[in-house]
């Protein structure tokens, strides 16, 4: 499927009916499923949310762990875990278009909650598929991970290294029919908690060379593999990055994934789609934050008038406005250009440029707009405000984008 569509007076990329559908189920499951369980175990949600999901040491505490798996369980039963694979590998075959669609439907409501949950966007996606490819890799790895049984951690980014990541310090080398890994990750999502770590090391070649690279599958239980510090972040996703120190961690060569040494390449193709993601988020969470700002510009008074009458205030929900609706298009475009198998990487990161910059700001004036209260943690905004400024870090920095759109531009 494909939500664009070509009218009579122009091009079109409101969500199609099916999308609209599968929206509506989404809800319905988000009220049956998850918002009981968020009852249940508010202690984890609102302003002492933070704090309750860790233990004393920064490690996600073992209840919540609980509702997390319960969560994608249950998303995996009803279809949504894996809605945007491709339906020859067991997924919902979901176009980018209508998976951006449905991202930011998912997060057009408050974000202190669990609906994040039904989705675990580091493990099920393109970037497992050459797991598929291998029968020994399918059914220990990939199978289990599109059945939410087993959930992987990433191990790309070095305390050395982050977007010159060619120039990695972990190394692997071969050993008769097995390989040993020396080097360490940072910033690992999930990695305190996953099966598995697939991680990225230098095999063949020279610093600077994207070829050479290779991606090994190393299980939990390996003694070659230490989970660090837990590294506490400034903003919501709390106990779930960490140091993983790699130390004469041996596997066997049926643990590489895809061709050895092109591990990077491969990489490459899909975390430029994984981008266009973040704008889509980012507009769902926007638009929420400003019909929050809107409701409150209408009952708050000060001086005897709404604070809507404010030439300010109305300032900023114009702009929040006009921008909302320039990323929601840039998006959509970005996405559509993807299904049609083009090559629109300056496109994509001026998306992800855009749209971790539209969270930032949206965030920011809905605390302005809210004064004191936005200050506080008892409203959402000043958290959302934490969590956005990562948004400009993580998949590609905004200085990165700019240089990929610059660069595409001078046809360097």
């Amino acid at each position: 499927m494909c939500a664009a569509s070509n009218k009579q007076d122009g091009l079109h990329f409101e969500p199609s009916q099916q999308v609209r559908l599968f929206n509506k189920q989404l809800d319905e499951f988000l009220r049956q499923e998850v918002e009981p369980l968020e009852d249940e175990y508010e202690q984890f949600l609102g302003e002492f949310g933070e704090r309750n999901r860790v233990d004393d040491d920064g490690r996600l505490v073992d209840e919540y762990l609980e509702v997390r798996e319960t969560i994608q369980r249950r998303s995996h039963e009803a279809g949504f875990y894996t809605m945007y694979m491709p339906e020859e590998y067991g997924g919902g075959g979901l176009s980018n278009l209508e998976f951006t669609q449905v991202i930011e439907h998912l997060h057009n409501r408050n974000p202190d909650g669990f609906h994040e949950l039904i989705l675990d966007t580091l493990s099920v996606r393109p970037a497992v598929i050459p797991m598929a490819h291998d029968d020994y890799q399918r059914e220990k790895y990939f199978d289990p991970i599109m059945a939410a049984d087993k959930h992987l951690a990433f191990g790309l980014t070095e305390p050395d290294h982050g977007s010159d990541v060619t120039w990695m310090d972990t190394h692997a080398e071969k050993d008769g029919d097995e390989w040993v890994i020396d080097g360490a990750k940072c910033f690992t999502t999930n990695a305190p908690y996953a099966d598995f770590i697939t991680v990225y090391a230098r095999t063949s070649g020279e610093d600077g060379d994207a070829r050479g690279i290779s991606s090994f599958i190393v299980d939990a239980d390996n003694p070659g593999w230490e989970v660090g510090k837990i590294q506490p972040p400034m903003g919501t996703q709390v106990g779930e990055q960490s140091f993983n120190h790699f130390t004469n961690c041996r596997v066997p060569d049926s643990h590489v994934v895809g061709e050895e040494g092109e591990a990077l390449i491969d990489a490459m193709s899909w975390v430029n789609a994984a981008r266009i993601r973040l704008p889509a988020e980012a507009v769902g969470r926007c638009q929420w934050m400003v019909e929050q700002c809107i409701e409150y510009a209408k009952d708050r008074k000060t001086f005897g008038e709404p604070i809507g009458e404010r030439q300010f205030v109305q300032g900023h929900l114009a702009d929040m406005r006009a921008d909302i609706e320039m990323v929601r298009w840039l998006y959509r475009y970005a996405a559509w250009e993807i299904d049609r198998d083009n090559d629109p990487r300056w496109l994509l990161s001026a998306a992800k440029l855009r749209g971790a910059e539209l969270w930032w700001d949206v965030a920011d004036r809905a605390v302005q707009i809210h004064g004191g209260a936005g200050y506080m943690r008892s409203l959402p905004f000043e958290s959302e405000l934490r969590t956005a400024r990562a948004a400009r870090i993580y998949d590609g920095t905004d200085e990165v984008q700019r240089r990929t759109i610059a660069r595409d531009l001078l046809n360097l």
